[in-house]
Order: structure tokens, then C-alpha cells, then sequence
């Protein structure tokens, strides 16, 4: 399985950027797209020349502004699995200590984007950190949400992360409606249909902007084809109607994408061909000061 032990940086105007590698997982596609055959699935990758994979990154976002150090989602959380809850071991690597980020932004309350909020002792990973979430994130997972969907075990799961993660943080948390600008040049765009309380981020510098996408797209096919859903979609008929109107969104403004759960570092664009889009990753090997389509 490929390194664990990774980071990326670039720059978006004048942001400081660095994508931190969290979590490689197997990528389990029958478990990924259960209602799409198998057989069809590889006629699409064929098609569009896409790589299946066979693995699924959980990356987080670290921005140095001005005044700010931020962090969107804090991954997994450390667990008994090797190549699980990386980010506080990666943000040492980059010389970046925990105590260091004011501000923690949280995209949704899904175990993969809260688990490392707190450490296996139950103490809080970012000691002097302030947290951003949606308000009706807050609401729904707070409440009793409707997981039904969701076998009994992802239920679970979904659930204790909340308590350990989420109900601890509760007098540092500020929430704000969706489609607000949460601080200066960085402006949360509600997105619902993966959860409720699903958001994506535009952050602005200068002329540039980045997409913070989330699980908006979990696999570059829904690109292609945004109108296949995962087995996380809790609301697949939304998430359809939200990704088309956002990659619309994305592509007229040739905005740059950052996907936390694309093969790393997640960076790229969405490129019309034809009548379809498709995913274009950036060459990593140029300067990450001037990123280039691959």
C-alpha cells in the first residue's frame, strides 16, 4: 500500500495550502456503488479512461492566511489500523503543531471528517482551536437522525463518533447557515444530499479560487456520470440534483478542485469532453506554487 506519510503544498493567491494525507483505505467499489453491476462499471472505466483504484484517500486541507491557521476536517482519528488517523503525525512532520491551529472547519459530521478531533484519550487533539460547522449539521446529529438507510453497523459508527467527537466540542463551536461567508475569502456553499448538513467551501485569494468538495464526489466517475450515488449518499435523489448544479459551478468558473477522498494529493479540474466532464489531476511534479493541469 502506498506511503502513508504524506503531504502536499501549493498556494491559492496568497494562502498557504498544504493537503495532509489522514487514512488509505481498500477501495471496495461493489461496497462503493452497490446498485451498479460490475460488469458495467468496468465497461465505464474503459470508456472513459478511468483507473478504478483499489485504494480510497481521506485527506484534510491546512490554510496559513494573514491571520488564521485553519484546518478543514480532521480525518479519521487514530485507531488500531496502520494506515488510520495520520494527520497529527503529518501536521508534526510539516512542523506544524497542534496547538498552532485557531480554527477548524467542519464540512459534515461523518466519522472520516470528525474522528480526529479528539485523541484515543478522549482529549482534544487541537487544544486552542476554535470549530465552524453548519447549523443544521448540528441540529441533525444532535437529535435523533434517520440512518436507516445505513446498515446497522455504519449506524453505530456514525453515531459514537458523534458522541466522542462532537458533543465534546460543543462551547468551542460556532454555527452559521449554509451559503455564508464563514471568514474573510472563505465562504461555506450548502450541499446536501450526501448528509443533511453536507457543505462544500470556496476559499478565495486574489484572482484564484479552490473548491473544497468533500464527498461531494467520492470517486472521479461521479464526474461522468453525477447522477450515480454511493452507499454514504443518505439522500441519493439530492445529491444527484446538488453535484450537477455545482459541477456547473465548478467548470464555468475553471475553479481548481480539491476531492479528500481522490487518489493524493485530490487536486485537479473538471474538463468537459463531449457532453460528459471528467476528472483532470494536476501534474505533481511541477512547481505546487503554479499548479498545471496534468
Amino acid at each position: 500500500m502506498e506511503e502513508i506519510n504524506k503531504s502536499y503544498r501549493f498556494n491559492i493567491g496568497h494562502f498557504e495550502c498544504l493537503v495532509i494525507r489522514d487514512t488509505i483505505s481498500p477501495m471496495e467499489l461493489d461496497f462503493l456503488f452497490p446498485n451498479i453491476p460490475a460488469k458495467q462499471l468496468q465497461e465505464l472505466f474503459n470508456q472513459y479512461n478511468i483507473q478504478p483504484g483499489e485504494t480510497m484517500d481521506v485527506m484534510c486541507l491546512f490554510i496559513r492566511t494573514a491571520d488564521h491557521a485553519i484546518l478543514i476536517d480532521t480525518g479519521w482519528g487514530v485507531g488500531p489500523q496502520p494506515n488510520v488517523g495520520k494527520l497529527v503525525q503529518n501536521l508534526q512532520l510539516e512542523g506544524i503543531p497542534c496547538g498552532e491551529i485557531d480554527t477548524i472547519i467542519l464540512s459534515h459530521a461523518h466519522p472520516d471528517h470528525i474522528g480526529g478531533i479528539t485523541d484515543a484519550e478522549n482529549r482534544l487533539s487541537f487544544p486552542n482551536a476554535r470549530y465552524i460547522m453548519c447549523k443544521k449539521g448540528w441540529g441533525f446529529w444532535t437529535s435523533e437522525p434517520d440512518l436507516t438507510r445505513f446498515d446497522e453497523n455504519i449506524q453505530q459508527e456514525m453515531l459514537a463518533s458523534v458522541q466522542k467527537n462532537l458533543i465534546p466540542i460543543k462551547d468551542r463551536l460556532n454555527l452559521v447557515d449554509g451559503d455564508t461567508e464563514i471568514m474573510p475569502d472563505i465562504e461555506f456553499i450548502s450541499a446536501p444530499g450526501h448528509s443533511p448538513d453536507h457543505e462544500v467551501l470556496v476559499i478565495s485569494s486574489g484572482t484564484e479560487q479552490l473548491l473544497y468538495s468533500c464527498d461531494l464526489f467520492q470517486h472521479p466517475l461521479q464526474m461522468a456520470r453525477p447522477d450515480w450515488c454511493t452507499a454514504f449518499d443518505l439522500e441519493p435523489e439530492q445529491a444527484i440534483e446538488t453535484r450537477t448544479q455545482i459541477i456547473h459551478r465548478i467548470t464555468a468558473a475553471n475553479m481548481l478542485v480539491f476531492a479528500c477522498h481522490f487518489p493524493f494529493p485530490g487536486l485537479g479540474h473538471i474538463v468537459p469532453k463531449g457532453d460528459i466532464y471528467l476528472w483532470q489531476p494536476i501534474d505533481i511534479n511541477v512547481s505546487s506554487a503554479n499548479l498545471e493541469l496534468a
